[in-house]
């Protein structure tokens, strides 16, 4: 893999390079076999290492990076180099859980749908010198969201009337290793995949300040958008886009799991409005994957309650109503992974 200046923007090579010790991850069926995951990853090349990779050929590195920041189709041929490489590696086994809890639906017709409400329970460890404080405890990731999912739970569950439709609590593993906590259970979901009717994740609420409107990545994508922009209008915020789509958010977290079975999904954030910018900019500049997102963070345990409360009127919504979820019509996702609610 070639890193490029799309991919740069979104983490600096230098940042990858730290971690080039850490292992690798994936899940297996209880027998240690999984589904073919395609063509290991064998190398990635930071710009210096593909200046030497394409030294000499026809095609100049310049020009192919070029070509790619202006999404021209990249111009091909032989290199002039052949590479060979030996992959030394050790497998070992490990055990880590999902979590997953059901709130049992009302209505005897709507009762075997389910929507979920979804959060990460893992972080990234330990990491950095060993010298102060090494631990990332991941206050805010994720452990708000988590928090988050297990009082939106509470609100379902001390309702005298529940919902309609079933409501799952899912919290995932593995979404720092490459979303395979979520991967696994979309391929081993604990109800018919046919009955999911809506996924929504928490990833990450930055909950520093009171916030005025909400981003949900994907949501102008399914019938979710509408039930959110409802609720949050109820709720007095507003539902913006995303701020950074550069960072490609959409595909980075758990609910694109649900997305590529061909069920809509949305992850809720709290957005950029009042000081929302420069509190996730400070946030990003100086704790995010780092011990210092921890509990000493100035937490506004408010705009915490007012994102569960969020969660919960969205997740209430989408399990009273008539119809379930259904992708726009056309929408590239709802499209490529057609799954029972595509129009």
């Amino acid at each position: 893999m070639l890193w490029t200046d799309q991919t740069d923007r979104i983490a600096p090579f230098a940042l990858l390079a730290k971690d080039w010790q850490a292992r690798g991850v994936a899940w297996t069926d209880p027998d240690g076999t999984r589904p073919d995951p395609g063509a290991p990853l064998l190398a990635i090349m930071s710009f210096a290492g593909a200046e030497k990779l394409f030294a000499g050929s026809p095609v100049a590195w310049q020009t192919a990076r070029e070509d790619d920041t202006a999404s021209r189709p990249a111009k091909t041929g032989p290199l002039a180099v052949a590479v060979a490489m030996r992959k030394r590696y050790d497998l070992e086994r490990i055990s880590s859980s999902n979590v997953v809890g059901r709130l049992q639906g009302s209505d005897p017709n709507l009762a075997d749908q389910v929507v979920i409400l979804s959060a990460h329970l893992d972080h990234i460890g330990v990491t950095g010198p060993a010298t102060g404080d090494t631990i990332n405890n991941g206050a805010m990731d994720n452990a708000a969201g988590v928090a988050s999912l297990i009082e939106a739970a509470r609100l379902f569950q001390i309702q005298k009337k529940r919902p309609r439709r079933s409501v799952l609590f899912l919290a995932v593993t593995g979404e720092e290793k490459n979303l395979i906590g979520s991967e696994f259970y979309v391929s081993h979901p604990t109800v018919p995949k046919e009955n999911i009717v809506a996924n929504v994740n928490l990833d990450m609420p930055i909950l520093t300040y009171r916030f005025i409107d909400l981003v949900a990545f994907g949501a102008e994508r399914s019938g979710i958008g509408p039930v959110v922009a409802q609720v949050a209008k109820g709720k007095g915020l507003a539902l913006v886009p995303d701020p950074n789509p550069g960072q490609a958010n959409f595909v980075r977290t758990d609910h694109y799991n649900f997305v590529r079975q061909g069920i809509p999904a949305i992850s809720l954030a709290t957005g950029p409005g009042g000081p929302g910018k420069a509190a996730f900019e400070d946030f990003f500049a100086r704790h995010y994957h780092q011990p210092s997102d921890d509990i000493s963070l100035p937490f506004d345990w408010t705009a915490g309650r007012e994102f569960v409360k969020v969660n919960y009127l969205i997740a209430k919504t989408i399990a009273d109503a008539a119809d379930r979820p259904r992708w726009v019509k056309g929408d590239y996702f709802g499209t490529l992974y057609q799954g029972p609610m595509s129009p």
